[in-house]
């Protein structure tokens, strides 16, 4: 009986960190940005603003669709910009949510994606996890 909660408990520290971290800044990013390399629509936007938040940046865009709806795409937190107010840069959107799965040219082509980095961050934290509790569970056995 007590094995099994022992199981449940580590079960819910590796899942956790999953379900928090993992799938939603490493793993869905990764899915969309795949999906914009593969079926995504180029069109150009002008930069809006910027919004500074710890040391990081995210900037704001404004397109047009080629169905002719206006839209805005807001970047991930980035060291630095990439565009300055007024400037045109080029986007590239799912035309199935081009609100939400967009990105620059830059972001997507230009450099290590923050995706990959947070997808690695991740599995080091589950690595972590598991050597903290890998001696528990061998004491626990013997």
């Amino acid at each position: 009986m007590y094995q099994n909660s022992l199981w449940l408990i580590y079960a819910f520290l590796m899942l956790l960190p999953t379900a928090i971290y993992v799938i939603p800044f490493g793993v869905r990013p990764l899915l969309t940005e795949r999906r914009l390399r593969k079926s995504g629509v180029t069109v150009p936007a002008v930069c809006t603003g910027a919004s500074y938040d710890e040391g990081r940046v995210a900037e704001f865009f404004k397109f047009t669709t080629l169905d002719g709806n206006r839209t805005s795409y807001r970047s991930p937190l980035a060291d630095g910009r990439m565009s300055y107010d007024g400037e045109e840069v080029r986007i590239i959107y799912d035309p199935r949510a081009p609100h939400s799965r967009a990105r620059t040219e830059m972001e997507l082509f230009g450099g290590r994606s923050q995706a990959r980095g947070d997808l690695r961050n991740g599995f080091l934290l589950l690595l972590a996890i598991n050597v903290m509790v890998l001696p528990f569970g061998v004491l626990y056995l013997i």
